[in-house]
């Protein structure tokens, strides 16, 4: 199913906690939740977005304070427009990558300008 990219497996970093942590799994197009959920989690269909959308150029992790580690190099927490960045203080290299909102500021991201890296 990965292969096919109806699912997108995510790995721990490098690392001994990286045999102890379960993979997550994410649905390779977030328009799949609207086939098979009544009623999808909006955290898990954000996350679903921004991995199928970074999962192109990109290498992904989760990461144990933020949502994701890209390449090695940037932490990207992923949440609403009321996300607050307290989860993620005292780390280099944080990204929030919020929805709901048209602009970034400082080092908050839309969500939607993730959808141009595909």
């Amino acid at each position: 199913m990965q292969k096919g990219s109806l699912l997108h497996i995510i790995r721990g970093s490098r690392g001994h906690k990286t045999i102890q942590a379960p993979n997550k799994v994410f649905l390779g197009n977030s328009n799949l939740f609207a086939i098979l959920c009544a009623k999808p989690d909006i955290g898990a269909l954000r996350e679903s977005f921004i991995i199928s959308q970074l999962l192109t150029e990109h290498q992904v992790h989760y990461h144990n304070q933020g949502d994701f580690l890209v390449d090695e190099k940037a932490v990207i927490e992923v949440g609403g427009k009321s996300k607050e960045s307290k989860q993620i203080a005292g780390l280099n290299n944080v990204y929030l990558a919020i929805d709901d909102i048209e602009s970034g500021y400082g080092n908050a991201i839309p969500l939607w300008l993730f959808g141009f890296l595909y």
